[in-house]
């Protein structure tokens, strides 16, 4: 019992602390005299570092119990925010994001190894941990907002406190050996494993989703006559939406968990589709993000939790990390692609053949399937 309340406890206090951030670091950077494109690039820099570390990981989660990494991923989650408080030249902007990226991608995956090690199904371990990140993601944001009235470095430190609480909490999880990464199969022929291409291909399209909701989606939505205010809170609608999804799917069996993966990936993209495409009003708006956040609120959790389910006991930090690398992919090559593509066409068409793109392998990996099973 005191592990799961220290775990969950420590995935709420990083989540407020990141929630934070998303608020803070980008007025910091422009109150610093920073133009947006140099807000785009620090971005990029931190989903660029976050891609990077996740390579790490099978390792790191081979060689160092998951609680030591989800503790020094805090802290060097405080780290950064001490440096953007003492500095905002850009070489410490630049680092303060490195820093960020690889905690974040530290953290999330030991939690969920954490997860699927406790008591009870692993589906619902990984359900209960997103449920409390998304509150955390909830909350944070209008901390941050409200706290950067009195000042930037209020909110930073507010961070900065928030991620030590989650170090805390995590000073009283329970030690759980690393993986023995000589009895898995390696990332390569996991992927090629039935039930992990699924998996990975829903998270492409889970930070596909998280992406455009955090850059175009908003620039549609603008576009449609919708002000700030309405923006704000359809998005955190539709992030209200994939957390009552999570409660709601608490209790699936797990001979399930490979259809809502699959239902809910091709939805969230076909939201996608008509929120770039359909012209429509605030209504309409609201129904398609709250379906396709719902839809995206089951894929994120689900698959993973999916991936988990055909590995082995030693194989589960590999394919969690394998999940979480092709998510991180999706976070900075989704929002990068629309961008290319926006200068030679509509940002609306090159949002929906981003959103047509990835979910196409879905379609590729059932008829792999079909014929996998007609071959035993």
């Amino acid at each position: 019992m005191i592990d799961r309340v220290a775990a969950l406890g420590a995935v709420f206090g990083f989540s407020v602390a990141l929630g934070v951030a998303t608020v803070a670091i980008p007025l910091l950077a422009l109150a610093a005299g920073y133009d947006a494109a140099t807000v785009g690039f620090l971005a990029a820099t931190s989903a660029a570092s976050q891609l990077s570390t996740r390579f790490a990981l099978p390792w790191l989660l081979g060689r160092f119990p998951d609680r030591r990494l989800i503790l020094l991923a805090c802290m060097v989650m405080v780290a950064a925010f001490g440096l953007l408080i003492l500095s905002t030249t850009l070489a410490v902007f630049a680092v303060a994001q490195l820093l960020q990226g690889a905690a974040r991608a530290v953290f999330w995956t030991s939690s969920q190894t954490h997860a699927v090690r406790g008591d009870g199904p692993a589906v619902r371990g990984l359900v209960d941990l997103n449920v409390f990140g998304n509150a955390g993601t909830l909350v944070g944001p209008a901390l941050g907002g409200s706290l950067a009235a009195a000042g930037l470095p209020v909110a930073l430190a507010a961070a900065a406190i928030g991620a030590t609480l989650a170090a805390v909490m995590a000073l009283f999880m329970r030690r759980l050996p690393p993986y023995d990464r000589r009895q898995s199969a390696g990332s390569l022929l996991l992927l090629r494993r039935d039930g992990v291409d699924v998996a990975c291909w829903g998270s492409v399209v889970g930070g596909t989703w998280w992406s455009m909701l955090g850059s175009y989606v908003p620039v549609v939505l603008i576009g449609a006559g919708l002000g700030s205010i309405a923006i704000g809170w359809l998005i955190t609608a539709s992030e209200g939406a994939g957390a009552l999804a999570l409660l709601a799917l608490r209790r699936l069996p797990e001979r399930r968990i490979g259809v809502v993966v699959r239902g809910g990936a091709f939805i969230a993209m076909a939201a996608l589709v008509a929120i770039a495409l359909v012209p429509a009003g605030p209504i309409a708006y609201a129904l398609l993000l709250l379906v396709g956040g719902a839809s995206n609120g089951a894929v994120t959790t689900l698959a993973p939790a999916m991936a988990t389910l055909v590995a082995g006991r030693h194989e589960q930090g590999d394919v969690l990390a394998l999940a979480g690398t092709f998510r991180a992919g999706a976070l900075l090559g989704a929002p990068a692609t629309v961008g290319a593509l926006s200068a030679i066409a509509p940002l609306a068409a090159a949002i929906t053949v981003v959103a047509v793109a990835v979910a196409a392998p879905g379609i590729a990996l059932a008829g792999a399937a079909v014929i996998r099973r007609a071959q035993r």
